[in-house]
């Protein structure tokens, strides 16, 4: 099983465009004692995995359109498991998804679960 690999020090946001930067600031936030997902603060002690997937788009011209020229990229969503619960970042470019998980690596106290691409994130097995 993959684990978030810690970081000892925060990511750069060097690569955020002041785009990213307020949709960062509307979405998510991360402190020491908790994580914030649209404005629901969830503890670190109840968070047990982090997943990333790539958003479904249709298949095709139309869903290379709407994915390259309406949405810039690839778009992914990320979920933050806790107990029966999820906090879901949704429609994330590539830079953004970065350096919320970055942010989770390094505030988290514990190990996470990490499931999703692993050129997103740092991932460890143990």
């Amino acid at each position: 099983m993959p684990y978030l690999q810690r970081l000892p020090s925060m990511p750069s946001e060097e690569a955020l465009t002041p785009k990213d930067r307020e949709w960062l600031q509307k979405h998510f936030d991360v402190y020491a004692q908790e994580v914030v997902i649209n404005g629901e603060a969830i503890r670190w002690d109840y968070v047990e995995e982090i997943e990333v997937v790539v958003a479904a788009r249709a298949k095709g011209p139309a869903g290379w359109l709407v994915r390259n020229m309406v949405m810039g990229g690839e778009r992914y969503h990320l979920a933050v498991y806790y107990g029966y619960n999820e906090g879901v970042l949704t429609n994330m470019n590539e830079t953004i998804v970065k350096y919320v998980l970055g942010m989770i690596a390094y505030y988290a106290p514990k190990r996470l679960k990490y499931t999703g691409p692993d050129t997103l994130a740092a991932v460890s097995e143990f």
